[in-house]
């Protein structure tokens, strides 16, 4: 009898652990726990690596800025020139300017038409100063005289 009376405590006893163990809750139930509490660890353990990560590289940061002003202060400083420290930008080489030419002497037009000469060297010729020669003057007028 010691026998029957241990297997039917041994099976009241699984059965007790198996009816309390799943709080009476359905499958998608149970799956939707897992899944919840599986997103909430991958966010707590994203957040501590996010937190690591800036701290490794906020520390990059300042040793590479202390060796960044370390070589500026080791650098000797630019020659001053006439026109003090030269700015930095991003406006390109620069360019020296063109050559300023005086601009031409003024030539009334009326005064040009009256004189003659539709060529363009004599008009260039009066235009600097230098007189057309008169043969060509009386060549085109087609005059005649003595």
């Amino acid at each position: 009898m010691n026998k029957k009376l241990l297997l039917a405590g041994a099976v009241a006893v699984a059965g007790f652990f198996t009816l309390t163990a799943f709080d009476g809750k359905t499958l998608a139930q149970q799956k939707e726990e897992i899944a919840a509490a599986v997103t909430a660890k991958l966010d707590m353990l994203r957040t501590e690596k996010t937190a690591e990560c800036d701290a490794r590289v906020q520390t990059e940061v300042d040793t590479r800025f202390q060796a960044w002003q370390a070589e500026m202060a080791a650098a000797p400083a630019p020659a001053g020139g006439k026109g003090g420290a030269k700015k930095g930008g991003s406006k390109g080489p620069k360019v020296d300017p063109l050559p300023v030419t005086p601009p031409p002497t003024k030539v009334d037009p009326k005064s040009s038409k009256m004189e003659g000469g539709t060529k363009v060297e004599e008009k260039k010729a009066k235009i600097e100063g230098q007189a057309p020669t008169t043969d060509k003057k009386k060549a085109k007028m087609g005059g005649g005289g003595n």
